[in-house]
């Protein structure tokens, strides 16, 4: 699995290494408490497009943090079914601020999209073009989404409302890379659709002319050397 950040927690008799799966839940539940069933359906509606964990690491984490003393769990009945609702406790809002001072890890992307397009050399054109249109897709399904959440908060009846001045910012984010992906999705497919009739050495000065095009400025002195990845990207920071 992916790497998480993680700070400390002193529950019990030992130390327990929080991690940004952790901190995700504090995050929430430092807004208002929350059942578990509650917090699995935020995962879906907001986190796991930046933070994908399964439902599972939800329910398994907040029992964790509960045994830290960071946050605690009443139960609640309605008629004969009871839930556990949770509420952050002052040791866990303190290990939350904690964390939001310390360095960010590096902006990363997980795609299988673009793990489709490095290895569609072994498969066919029309594989890459299934991929791509599905990529598309689903771009086009979460606009469909994000605009009706923008839409909820523009009508005052966002789970948050209170948070807009936050809650617009992120989704400015998504949007942008949704339109990103979506329009990247679309001239892919334009170019694949004509590989069938381009031999490689054709496909490759067709690609040169697109690169030229790409919008950063390529480096002012040529080297021999294989660029290396900023240490940011390559080192945790903590």
């Amino acid at each position: 699995g992916r790497r998480e950040k993680a700070g400390m927690s002193m529950g019990g008799n030992m130390a327990r290494r929080l991690t940004t799966t952790s901190y995700t839940l504090l995050a929430q539940l430092s807004l208002r408490p929350w059942s578990t069933y509650e917090l699995a359906g935020q995962r879906v509606r907001y986190f796991r497009y930046v933070w994908p964990r399964a439902e599972s690491a939800i329910y398994r984490e907040i029992k964790h943090l509960a045994a830290d003393g960071l946050v605690c769990g009443r139960r609640e009945h309605t008629g004969q079914r009871g839930r556990t609702v949770y509420t952050i406790t002052d040791e866990g809002l303190a290990a939350l601020r904690e964390w939001l001072g310390t360095p960010v890890s590096p902006f990363a992307v997980e795609f299988e999209g673009m793990i489709r397009l490095f290895a569609a050399a072994s498969g066919t054109n029309a594989q890459l073009g299934e991929s791509l249109e599905q990529v598309r897709d689903d771009a086009d399904e979460m606009l469909t989404f994000a605009g009706q959440v923008k839409l909820e908060y523009l009508e005052g009846r966002g789970a948050i409302q209170d948070q807009l001045y936050i809650r617009a910012h992120a989704i400015d984010f998504f949007v942008s890379l949704l339109n990103t992906v979506r329009d990247w999705s679309e001239r892919t497919l334009s170019e694949v659709a004509e590989w069938d009739n381009r031999p490689i050495a054709e496909r490759n000065e067709r690609a040169m002319a697109i690169l030229s095009e790409v919008a950063v400025q390529a480096a002012l002195t040529s080297t021999a050397q294989t660029p290396v990845a900023p240490t940011s990207q390559t080192s945790r920071r903590r």
